[in-house]
């Protein structure tokens, strides 16, 4: 596994210099005369490439869920304070669940907040660049 980048982010995934690899072999063959074995390797590459972005785009799709883990906990936190603030508040069995509930929400968001940075070192995401 690559070394994690010195500011937290993933590392560069492994399919990249895999890729730049078989490229600079599939052009090795191509100088040296082999132009119908470059050619296939160079076809192959790329069906193989599209298939990881699209495959790549999926994966970031999915991990937007962290917006929607998120606006949940906007509700279940709000009415948490909101029944602290309030007569039931006062209770304290009552206070010390909601403020398990505050606590533990706390936690969920810390996790959905490291989704959204997943999701944002993934290639092609909002301001990464991807090679063609």
């Amino acid at each position: 596994m690559s070394p994690e980048r010195p500011d937290g982010g993933l590392p560069r995934p492994p399919y990249e210099p895999l890729r730049e690899r078989l490229l600079g072999f599939a052009a090795t063959l191509r100088s040296a005369g082999d132009t119908a074995h470059a050619g296939e390797l160079e076809t192959l590459i790329e069906e193989w490439w599209g298939s990881q972005l699209e495959w790549m785009d999926e994966l970031g799709n999915r991990l937007r869920l962290y917006h929607e883990i998120n606006n949940a906990l906007v509700g279940v936190r709000g009415n948490a304070q909101l029944l602290l603030l309030g007569p039931h508040g006062q209770d304290p069995d009552v206070r010390q669940r909601m403020e398990i509930v505050i606590r533990e929400s706390t936690r969920i968001k810390e996790a959905a907040n490291r989704l959204r940075e997943v999701r944002e070192d993934l290639p092609g995401a909002p301001g990464a660049s991807r090679a063609a």
